[in-house]
Parts: C-alpha cells; sequence; structure tokens
C-alpha cells in the first residue's frame, strides 16, 4: 500500500502469542493513543517492550480474562523496572484475585502465589472492571476511540468467583501445559465435508460450562468511521444475545471492518447465530496453530464461509499473526470457489482498503 495515499486513522499490531492473543491498538492523527489487548505469553513480551522502547505510551491495557496464555507478557511488563509506566495508565481487568504468578517464570522476584493485584499495587496501578450491567450502553471514550462493551455481564463474572480460586485456574493451567509436552501436531486427516459441516455445526459450549473464556472481555471499537469487533475468547451465545439487546438481527447487522474471532478459532466459538447478526468480510485469527488443539478449526472457516460474509461478490480475506498450513483447514477447490483469502499480518491500517 502506497503509504502517501491513505491517511490511517487507527492500526492494529499483531504481536505473536503462540495460542493466545496480543494485541496493540493505536489511534489519532498521529497514531499517538495506544492501548494494549492482552500480553500472549512470556515470550510475547519482547514485541510489547520493543514497542515501548520505540516510544509508546499506553493510555490503558486491558486483559480480557484470566488466561495465562493471555496476560504472561503484562507480568513481565509489570516486572520490568526498566519501563517507566505514565501514571494515569488504567488497567482494565475484571477478577485479578484468580491470577497467580506463574511458577516457572523466569520473572525475578515474583513467586508463584503472588496476586496479579499485588503486582499493580506495587507499581501504584489498580485493576478497573469492565462489567456489562443490564439495560445498560457501556460505552466508554478513550481520546476518541469508542468502546462499547459486550461482555461479560455481571451473573457470569460473579458465578466465576464463586466457582474457581486462583489455584484452582492455575493447576488447570500447569495441567494443560504438562499435557503439551511431547505432542506434534496431527498428521492431515480427511477433510470433513462441508455439506456435512453445515448440516450438523459444532455445538458451543453453555457458558457455565466454560466460565473462564465466557468471563472474557468482549467490545467494538470504534474511532473515526472503522470499527473492530474484539470476541477475545467470548461465549458465541452470550455475544449473540447482546447483540440481539441492542438491536442487531439478520435483516439489522452490526457492520464492522474486522472481527477478531472468538478463541482462536476454536469451533466452539463461532456460529451462524452470531455470524448472522455481523456484517463484515474480514477476520482476524490470532494463534500458531500447534498442538493440541490445532486452530483454527475447519469448522469455523466454513461457517464464516457460509454466513459471515457481506456479498457472494466479495472475498473473506482471514488475517493471520503466524503463517497457518491450509492442508487441515480448506482446499485448493474451496479456497477458489468461495473465495477464500488468507493472509498473514503483523499490522492493519484503518481505514481498511483493498489494495
Amino acid at each position: 500500500m502506497d503509504s502517501q495515499k491513505y491517511l490511517s486513522s487507527m492500526k492494529l499490531e499483531c504481536f505473536k502469542a503462540g495460542k493466545g492473543d496480543s494485541f496493540l491498538l493505536s489511534w489519532g492523527e498521529n497514531l499517538e493513543n495506544s492501548m494494549l489487548i492482552d500480553g500472549g505469553i512470556e515470550g510475547t513480551y519482547r514485541f510489547i517492550k520493543q514497542k515501548i522502547t520505540e516510544g509508546v505510551r499506553f493510555k490503558s491495557i486491558i486483559v480480557t480474562h484470566v488466561d495465562y496464555d493471555h496476560i504472561g507478557g503484562i507480568y513481565k511488563l509489570l516486572q520490568d523496572e526498566d519501563v517507566v509506566l505514565d501514571d494515569n495508565l488504567i488497567f482494565y481487568l475484571n477478577t485479578p484475585s484468580l491470577l497467580n504468578a506463574p511458577e516457572v517464570s523466569n520473572l525475578v522476584g515474583i513467586s508463584h502465589g503472588v496476586k496479579f493485584e499485588q503486582l499493580l499495587a506495587k507499581r501504584n496501578f489498580i485493576a478497573t472492571s469492565l462489567i456489562k450491567e443490564n439495560n445498560t450502553d457501556a460505552i466508554l471514550s478513550s481520546f476518541g476511540l469508542e468502546i462499547q462493551l459486550l461482555s461479560p455481564k455481571k451473573e457470569v463474572v460473579i458465578k466465576l468467583l464463586e466457582k474457581w480460586t486462583a489455584d484452582e485456574i492455575y493447576k488447570k493451567y500447569q495441567l494443560e501445559n504438562s499435557s503439551l509436552n511431547g505432542m506434534v501436531k496431527a498428521e492431515t486427516a480427511d477433510l470433513r465435508l462441508m455439506k456435512e459441516i453445515l448440516e450438523n455445526p459444532p455445538k458451543p459450549h453453555h457458558w457455565e460450562e466454560d466460565l473462564l473464556n465466557s468471563s472474557s472481555i468482549a467490545f467494538i471499537a470504534r474511532f473515526q468511521g472503522s470499527s473492530i469487533l474484539f470476541l477475545s475468547d467470548s461465549n458465541p451465545t452470550l455475544i449473540s444475545d447482546e447483540l440481539q439487546s441492542l438491536g442487531f438481527t439478520k435483516e439489522n447487522k452490526l457492520v464492522v471492518d474486522l472481527v477478531k474471532v472468538s478463541h482462536h478459532g476454536s469451533k466452539h466459538n463461532t456460529t451462524q447465530n452470531l455470524l448472522e447478526r455481523i456484517s463484515c468480510n474480514r477476520y482476524f485469527i490470532s494463534t500458531d496453530s500447534s498442538a493440541p488443539y490445532n486452530h483454527p478449526n475447519r469448522e469455523t472457516l466454513i461457517l464464516i464461509n457460509e454466513y459471515g460474509r457481506q456479498s457472494s461478490k466479495i472475498p473473506i480475506i482471514i488475517y493471520t499473526n503466524y503463517p497457518l498450513d491450509l492442508s487441515n483447514l480448506v482446499t485448493v477447490e474451496e479456497q477458489k470457489a468461495q473465495l477464500f483469502i488468507f493472509e498473514y499480518v503483523t499490522e492493519l491500517l484503518f481505514p481498511l482498503h483493498d489494495d
């Protein structure tokens, strides 16, 4: 793209975060305002620190939910005494009491069991909740950027605090990590037929059975006519219900420029009901596609292809922060016939353009 041809008012940088998420959203006349959305794994911190070294100063940091693949880099950020953070920096996080410092962390001076809220307090910060109250618009403004909150609802956060403790969440994280040792990506198998997927799509988890992900902060970010739907690892039924309450239906769709697909493209977090309420042809999937989950799932892509396009004449563009092996996802024929385009990117400039 010719940098002189278009004036960018918003930029999304997409860090490598393993099976997690980490984004830097910048906006303004000179992209002078920045928000960090999740911190990925600990190794993601090298990208975060590089941005700080280049002069980026965060106005806010959003930790979407208590998942160690979303917060590893932020633990390292808080521990790095060489990094100066603005006094007015706002940390958005709903349940800091449910996060302990990782036991295997190389964070000097942080022992397992230390709560995230203690680390914040050490740097003179406190966590600010982002919870969707019933019958409220929940719209925030930050230096001209509008944030419209979609989830989580208060009842989800209350249930999370009732059912989980920090130690239990950390044990779950350790168990999942230990199961990864020695695992390799599954060999290419016969792809499930598109017709079969559409006739028998995957079922989403009930939100009470997946509280950690269902408590994700999901929102729409808008600035000067550009908009991004950030779904984190949210539950598709809860998001569909919220969009319905806001008046978005199959006939009156939410129009956005980009959808950050929920839960790294898991087949349990994207549904027909959700996609039919959205008008978009560009989707972002954050994952390294490694075992054991091997996200994204083919089922998610087929649903996006069928229900998530603005028009049959407009191609679906799938952006990723790692190059993907498409052999387990779509056939070459499907890519041609259904107008799928996959692009590995490190950043996106808004307004988005086709050239």
